[in-house]
Parts: structure tokens; sequence; C-alpha cells
């Protein structure tokens, strides 16, 4: 929260948003020369990890969990009522994997039992926002999939 704060002042002090338009906020706009991250950014971060001890595919693996995990939040929620529409949306509305099918096939191609225990395996690591719902528990106890449970032309999670 503190460096969100500092974060807020940074804009505050340097336009707050203005973006390209006044050539301030998180990029800095040369003159001539493409954009470029405002250096002073590193100053936020209160913890620097080395690069080169990141596990590349793990932070693969939290990105796309996390997203196919809210998903099903929605799913489990009856925010979302067709899977299908699930998997669109998230591939073209906010860039989730293509090549995964959409947030619900990543669950389903990986099989409801694995995601959840990827769920909490990322859960102690990473924490609480990593906990497999209540949904994809059951579904993982029953071998279910989205596109099963939830077929086209069914209803919602009850």
């Amino acid at each position: 929260m503190q460096g969100r704060r500092r974060c807020s002042s940074r804009w505050s002090k340097n336009g707050a948003g203005s973006g390209a338009k006044n050539g301030k906020g998180f990029y800095d706009y040369p003159q001539s020369g493409p954009k470029r991250l405002w250096p002073g950014l590193v100053e936020l971060q209160e913890s620097r990890l080395d690069p080169d001890t990141i596990d590349v595919e793990e932070l693969k693996q939290r990105l796309l969990v996390i997203q196919a995990l809210e998903t099903a939040r929605c799913v489990e929620e009856g925010v979302i009522t067709d899977v299908r529409e699930a998997d669109v949306g998230s591939i073209l509305g906010f860039g989730f994997a293509p090549f995964a099918g959409g947030t619900l096939s990543y669950i389903d191609m990986m099989g409801a039992k694995r995601f959840v225990e990827l769920c909490r395996r990322l859960e102690k690591s990473h924490g609480a926002r990593f906990k497999p719902s209540k949904l994809l528990k059951d579904m993982a106890s029953k071998a279910e999939t989205f596109y099963g449970r939830f077929a086209p032309g069914r209803r919602a999670a009850a």
C-alpha cells in the first residue's frame, strides 16, 4: 500500500496520469526516440529481485492461474453464465494466452484436480489469493470440466 501512495505522489508531482500528452507518468517521453519507463520507478519498489533468480515457469503459472481462478469464481457467483463467452472474453478482453483456449479451457485442459493442486501449491508460497474456490474443489472431486458441467444451454452454477 505504501508503494501505491508513493506512486500516487509521483503522479501528482509529475502530472497525475497525464501520459504522452504531457510527457509525464510512468513513462518518460523523450523528444526523440521511443518512450521508456521512468527511471525513478525502481525506487518505488520496496524489495528488488535479481532477474536471474526468478523462476520464469512459475511466474507464467501465477499469471495464468490467477486469471483462470478469478474466472472460475465469476462462474460460481453467477456473473458468467456461458463458458464460451468466458473463454472468448478472456482472450479478446484482457489478453489471456490464446494457446490455452481461454481461462476456463485452460482449467479444463489441465483438469480440475490438477488445477486445484496447482492453486494450493501457489497458495502456500504466494498467499490466499490462489485459494481454490468451492466450485473448483467440487469439480476436482468429481473429475468435472467447465464445458461438461456448464455446457452451453445449461444453467449457471448453483
